[in-house]
């Protein structure tokens, strides 16, 4: 039976079997205070060995298991539930009180940041009750497709060599399970349908459609199309009017890009470079990576974001408080060292440097006039120096930013700051979607009117429906994951269509 999907956060063509995932973990015979007490910090242990060897296996995880790191060394959390397990409370009971208090406490909090983490905090009592007694969370060797109420980025990390498809009741488009589905470019719809285990079903995000136990004719079709699809969604479609880049965090990401067809790196996430050591990278190491980048992207232009660091992403030899100007002025040797090692390693003039969380024109200008007194210092040429936009004051002063000479939007940011945007929750994009776009057309104007280079990278740029609006109002740069190439693909067939 063929059912029409309305919700698609990650695209893909895939046929598989259903595999039916509960996200209830099962409760053990109540044993003694002593024993559960030894089971929690044996699980504690196992989970921080497990988030560990991911993070050296997986550089693109180091935001999410680092903020799952600082959930599970939390002293205060810890206390919680020795002082429950000893007042004769289920040792499991005990876990999932304990953090649904703190996630309780979160969204009492102002901070918009501890808002967002509510669900990831779920997410980590889940793991922790799975490792009470060192159970591997990994169900299933074979591929399948995965069908279940929630989908639970651990389960995800722990599994994502064999799900080849999601299938969830809910989800957001910028919540970490849907942006690792789009890293490691598997299908993921949300839908209140629900197939059976074992079941037989065909995704096909391209017609939004979802066929259950699909007979011998639509097999046959997906076969046959299999082959043109996967030709279309892993190389961009040649075009003189529009730039399609990537958004990267490692060499690798940078060439997955390159072998697609992209046409340059939209955002180089440079911080997890910082998050994945106990120290600062010294110049060389730096100019190291930056040149291998160079060396990859050969012409293309690549875009580097300076560390961007703060809230979520705390490191004990950085000065941070929160994301902003702040984190740069307070750690000046860290950050003259980055944008020293991008300087010098930038031979071939293709390096763009884009500072992050920019609020006044005074920081931007502030932040540039340090990175020309640096290239004048070290006596190289200044590249071209560019913001995000992603804060609503920025936004709201967007004429001040004449000194730009580029703009990216970072749609996460924005529109959470804008609308107050829950990104684990499955928010309906249409009620703000139509607001932001009015909201940017004063952007395209500015940005034509002052010739300033223009993008979007945020999220909201790999959803084909909204990069097409992006599209008719002027913005002709999106970068996005490199796995979301077919997304831009079937966007720009879309737009020229129209034309």
């Amino acid at each position: 039976m063929k059912y029409n999907i309305e919700t698609i956060l990650s695209n893909g063509y895939i046929y598989g079997r259903i595999k039916k995932v509960k996200n209830v973990a099962t409760k053990t015979n109540k044993k003694s205070v002593e024993a559960d007490l030894k089971r929690l910090d044996n699980s504690i242990e196992v989970s921080l060995e497990e988030i560990h060897k991911l993070k050296e296996k997986e550089a693109k995880l180091t935001d999410y298991l680092f903020a799952v790191e600082l959930m599970i060394t939390d002293k205060v959390l810890y206390r919680r539930i020795v002082e429950l397990r000893k007042k004769g409370m289920n040792i499991e009971d005990a876990i999932t009180s304990s953090f649904n208090q703190i996630v309780n406490d979160m969204l009492a909090s102002t901070s918009g940041y501890l808002k967002e983490r509510a669900d990831d905090i779920k997410d980590v009592s889940m793991m922790l009750i799975n490792n009470l007694d060192a159970k591997d969370a990994a169900d299933f060797e074979e591929k399948h497709i995965i069908c279940s109420d929630i989908l639970s980025p651990s389960y995800l990390i722990k599994n994502h060599t064999t799900i080849t498809g999601v299938i969830v009741k809910n989800c957001g488009y910028t919540s970490h399970s849907a942006i690792l589905c789009r890293v490691w470019e598997i299908p993921l719809i949300v839908t209140d349908i629900e197939p059976g285990d074992d079941d037989m079903v065909i995704i096909d995000t391209r017609k939004k459609s979802l066929v259950v136990n699909p007979d011998s004719f639509e097999i046959e079709n997906y076969i046959a199309e299999k082959k043109k699809y996967d030709a279309f969604s892993k190389h961009a479609i040649p075009h003189e009017d529009y730039k399609f880049s990537a958004n990267v965090a490692t060499l690798n990401d940078i060439q997955k890009a390159m072998d697609y067809g992209f046409d340059g790196i939209g955002l180089y996430r440079t911080e997890l470079i910082f998050m994945n050591s106990d120290r600062p990278f010294t110049l060389i190491e730096q100019f190291d990576l930056y040149s291998k980048a160079c060396d990859i992207v050969g012409n293309k232009p690549i875009i580097i974001r300076t560390f961007d660091v703060g809230d979520d992403k705390k490191l004990a030899y950085l000065k941070s408080d929160k994301k902003g100007i702040n984190n740069y002025k307070n750690n000046p040797e860290i950050f003259e060292t980055q944008v020293k090692a991008i300087l010098k390693a930038n031979t071939k003039g293709n390096f763009k440097i884009m500072f992050p969380m920019i609020e006044k024109k005074e920081e931007f200008c502030y932040l540039r006039d340090w990175v020309v007194k640096l290239a004048k210092a070290e006596n190289v040429s200044v590249p071209k120096i560019g913001m995000m936009l992603e804060t609503k004051q920025a936004l709201l002063h967007i004429e001040e930013f004449v000194d730009a000479d580029f703009l990216s939007v970072g749609t996460n940011d924005l529109t959470k700051e804008l609308y107050n945007i829950n990104r684990s929750e499955s928010t309906d994009v249409s009620s703000y979607i139509e607001d932001l776009v009015e909201k940017l057309k004063k952007v395209v104007e500015f940005c034509n009117k002052n010739d300033i280079y223009l993008s979007v990278c945020g999220e909201l740029a790999s959803i084909e429906d909204i990069a097409l609006k992006f599209y008719q109002i002027g913005i002709k740069n999106l970068s996005v994951s490199p796995g979301c190439i077919g997304t831009l693909n079937g966007t720009y067939t879309k737009f020229v269509g129209e034309k």
